[in-house]
């Protein structure tokens, strides 16, 4: 009996507040919990400098060396996807996964943070704001606000649904963007979801369908068609593989 292959799915470490201040670096426990229901592995991609990355200040990081930068590569082609999850701060490790995934053609799907980092590597200063109403930081809702979808989008093919409910929990939002198509708007006209065209599956959106994959369908469309991109690219890994024999 043939196995079912589990794509891998790289998620970025988040570093996390302590009490103590010890360096802590987390796997939100509903990716996990999402990506194992939906048969997938995670793996997570820690950080790799030995520092404390919480409470460091961004201005204090130095660059990426090329030990670093090869290690992420490395980390990043293991992987058949990349999920950039939501979190306090934007690292220049997560900016580099990112466009080294998006470089591969290497599925990449960017939650709430992630749909942020996304906008912010569109090489633009001042892309995020705060949202001064507070409406749109709502923890444990299950649904907070309706989106507008942009017809004749990838996110339009995979909801196919001109509006629907989300969740939210972000203070900042995306101002603009450059590169990127603006595929969701709120109805309060803030940028919902972006995506990159030309590429196998480059989707960011501003909720989190990571917690809403028991109980939403829509959500679930979305989940799935990023996991169903990146077995695809497994599978043609395989087939260039063969053809060498």
């Amino acid at each position: 009996m043939e196995r079912e292959y589990r794509p891998v799915i790289g998620i970025p470490g988040v570093p996390v507040d302590d009490q103590e201040k010890l360096s802590v670096v987390a796997l939100y426990d509903d990716y996990r919990k999402m990506l194992m229901a939906k048969k997938c592995i995670p793996f997570m991609l820690p950080p790799y400098k030995d520092i404390n990355y919480y409470h460091t200040d961004l201005k204090e990081i130095e660059e990426l060396t090329e030990d670093e930068i090869d290690m992420y590569r490395k980390m990043v082609d293991m992987c058949d996807g990349i999920i950039i999850p939501g979190g306090y701060r934007m690292y220049n490790f997560q900016s580099f996964i990112i466009n080294y995934a998006i470089e591969k053609d290497i599925p990449v799907l960017g939650t709430c943070l992630g749909m942020q980092i996304l906008a912010n590597m569109d090489n633009m200063e001042n892309v995020l704001k705060e949202d001064e109403t507070g409406k749109h930081k709502q923890r444990g809702v299950d649904y907070v606000h309706n989106i507008n979808i942009v017809p004749n989008t990838l996110l339009s093919e995979i909801i196919k649904e001109k509006e629907i409910a989300v969740n939210s929990v972000h203070k900042y939002y995306v101002s603009k963007t450059k590169n990127l198509i603006v595929s969701a708007y709120s109805d309060d006209g803030l940028i919902e979801a972006v995506e990159m065209p030309n590429k196998r599956f480059v989707v960011g959106v501003q909720w989190h369908p990571e917690k809403m994959f028991r109980y939403d369908l829509n959500a679930n469309k979305l989940l799935d068609k990023f996991i169903d991109e990146c077995k695809k690219k497994e599978l043609e890994k395989n087939e260039e593989h063969f053809k060498v024999f």
